[in-house]
C-alpha cells in the first residue's frame, strides 16, 4: 500500500459534560461550526476527518439539517472522507434504563453517519467493567452477555442504514485484550462490526501482554478505524494520561510497519485528548491541561507522523 491515510478528530468543548476525568474543558475549535473544523482539517493536507458525536448533538433539531447539508458539501468541496463518528455510550450496567438509553443514542449516531455519509461508528464499552468496577454489582458473564447483545443490535441496525459498528479495544473495559476482541468479534459474528485500534492503548494495555506486530497481525483486516496518540499511562486503571506526541510510550514507527503489514486501508486518525484535565486523575497531561490549541496539534500532530512513517 502507499501509505496510512491520516484523518484529524474533532471535538466540542466538555466533551463529557461534567465527568472528572475530563472537566469542562475548552479547545480552541470547541465552539466553531463543524464545517469551519472541515475546512480547517483540509488546509493542513490531512485526507479525512472524525467527530465526537457530542459535536453533532450539539445542533437543536430544526438546526440538524442544515447542519448535515453543510457538513456533506464542505467534505465534497474539500475531497476529505468523512471517516468515523466516536460515540461513547453505555453498553454495560446494571441500570437497565441506562442501557436503554445509550442504545438508543448509539443508534442516533448511526443514524447521524449514515445521512452524511461517515462510514463508521466507534464506541468503547461503557460504562466500564474494571473501572469503574461494575463487577461489584454485575457478573462478568452478565457483562459480557450485555455487550454482545448490544453489538448484535446496533450492528443490525446499522446494516440497514449501510453504516459499520467499531469496538474500541480500551483499558478499564471488558474489551481490554486482544483476545477478548477477538471473542466479541466471533461470538457477534456481524460482517459490519471491526474493532478500533487506540495506539495509545496498545502501548499501555496491549504491548505488557504480547507484541504489538502480532496483536495488529491478530486482528488484521477487522481493524477499520485507528486512533493515535501518545501516552504515559499511569497510574489508575484506566492508563489515560495523553502527553504530546513523541512524550509517551508509544513506538510510533512499529505501529505504522504493523499497519502496513496487514494492509491497513483504513484513516488513522489524530485524536489529541490532552487538552482536556490533567493531573494524575485526568485524561490530559499530568501535569495539568496542555496544548488547546487545535491549530497547533493539526499541523505539529501530523508533521511528528510523517516523520514516523504515517501519511503520505
Amino acid at each position: 500500500m502507499d501509505h496510512l491515510k491520516l484523518s484529524f478528530e474533532i471535538w466540542p468543548n466538555m466533551p463529557w459534560g461534567r465527568l472528572e476525568i475530563a472537566g469542562p474543558a475548552w479547545n480552541s475549535w470547541g465552539d466553531k461550526p463543524l464545517e469551519w473544523c472541515v475546512e480547517q482539517i483540509a488546509s493542513y493536507g490531512y485526507e479525512g476527518f472524525d467527530v465526537i458525536y457530542p459535536k453533532i448533538q450539539e445542533w437543536r433539531s430544526h438546526e440538524y439539517k442544515d447542519g448535515v447539508e453543510k457538513v456533506k458539501k464542505t467534505a465534497e468541496k474539500t475531497g476529505l472522507a468523512f471517516s468515523s463518528i466516536g460515540c461513547h455510550t453505555t453498553f454495560v450496567t446494571p441500570r437497565h434504563f441506562d442501557r436503554e438509553a445509550g442504545i438508543e443514542k448509539f443508534k442516533r449516531a448511526i443514524d447521524a453517519a449514515s445521512d452524511m455519509g461517515c462510514e463508521s461508528v466507534v464506541t468503547l464499552i461503557g460504562d466500564g467493567y474494571y473501572d469503574p468496577p461494575l463487577y461489584t454489582l454485575i457478573t462478568r458473564k452478565e457483562a459480557w452477555k450485555q455487550v454482545v447483545d448490544a453489538t448484535v443490535e446496533v450492528a443490525d441496525y446499522g446494516k440497514k442504514k449501510g453504516v459499520d459498528v467499531c469496538i474500541e479495544l480500551i483499558q478499564g473495559t471488558i474489551i481490554n485484550t486482544v483476545e477478548s476482541a477477538m471473542k466479541l468479534l466471533e461470538e457477534v459474528d456481524r460482517s459490519n462490526v471491526y474493532i478500533c485500534v487506540d495506539v495509545g492503548t496498545f502501548y499501555t494495555t496491549v504491548k505488557p501482554r504480547m507484541p504489538i506486530p502480532k496483536a495488529i497481525s491478530l486482528l488484521g483486516d477487522r481493524i477499520k478505524v485507528v486512533h493515535v496518540k501518545d501516552e504515559v499511562g499511569f497510574p489508575n486503571i484506566m492508563q489515560s494520561q495523553h502527553v504530546w506526541f513523541g512524550g509517551g510510550f508509544v513506538d510510533f514507527v512499529e505501529m505504522s510497519d504493523a499497519l502496513k503489514s496487514v494492509n491497513f486501508k483504513g484513516y488513522n486518525s489524530v485524536e489529541w485528548e490532552a487538552w482536556q484535565a490533567g493531573g494524575l486523575y485526568g485524561v490530559g497531561e499530568p501535569s495539568a491541561i496542555s496544548l488547546a490549541d487545535f491549530d497547533r496539534v493539526a499541523e505539529e500532530a501530523k508533521e511528528f507522523l510523517e516523520e514516523h512513517g504515517w501519511g503520505k
